[in-house]
């Protein structure tokens, strides 16, 4: 009984799959594009960190059925920034299927508050994405630093944010070996003094060590 109840479950599914929007009216595809731009107002900030998050969430997107795939291409217009730390933007979604044909378009204003000037732009790239990840079903993404692109150099596992821990290795001192006779020198042999040059020479004078068998005289 319970096979059969799975299976007119899953047939419904299926069918009604193509059709399928969330519970705000917003339709559900299977996202294999994202493309995000906007007008000349919208700091870069929000454009890269809107398209960060949206790539990672549509990549992690797993549908329990087949449903049409799309491409989304997000728009951002209209940004405002208040000096209290409100922000504003405008955000139109349009999802097309992969040979290019419009299928919908969806208009949204999202709001976002960050008092710290510093971070604020990233603060309103993150409520536009997430907003627009919620509206098409899509799976939220863990917050934090973001992949912004970049390659990972020869010898690099990893870019744009993790990098794995050097190895630390202790250095332990080792007496050196030397084999030569240890000296002690004599009294007469710490002893420097000019050598004496007759009267009248222009010689330079040169250091001279008193030994026992030099007396520098």
């Amino acid at each position: 009984m319970q096979f059969l109840l799975r299976a007119a479950l899953s047939a419904i599914l299926v069918f009604s799959a193509p059709y399928a929007a969330s519970a705000e009216g917003f339709p559900v595809r299977d996202i294999r594009k994202v493309v995000v731009s906007g007008d000349g107002n919208v700091p870069p900030a929000v454009l890269k960190r809107t398209d960060a998050y949206l790539k990672r969430a549509a990549k992690a997107t797993r549908r329990a059925v087949t449903i049409d795939r799309a491409s989304m291409d997000v728009r951002v217009t209209g940004v405002k920034q208040a000096a209290n730390g409100a922000s504003s933007a405008n955000v139109t979604v349009t999802l097309s299927d992969l040979k290019g044909g419009a299928a919908s378009s969806n208009t949204l204003t999202v709001n976002s508050f960050m008092p710290s000037s510093k971070g604020r732009e990233a603060a309103l790239g993150d409520a536009i994405a997430k907003r627009v990840a919620i509206a098409y079903r899509l799976s939220p993404v863990a917050a934090g630093k973001l992949n912004e692109g970049k390659r990972p150099s020869k010898g690099r596992k990893y870019a744009g944010g993790k990098r794995k821990p050097a190895e630390q290795r202790s250095v332990q001192s080792r007496p050196r070996k030397d084999d030569r006779p240890l000296v002690v020198p004599t009294d007469a042999a710490l002893t420097v003094r000019s050598r004496a040059l007759g009267e009248g020479s222009t010689k330079k004078v040169a250091p001279c060590v008193v030994t026992q068998k030099i007396s520098c005289d």
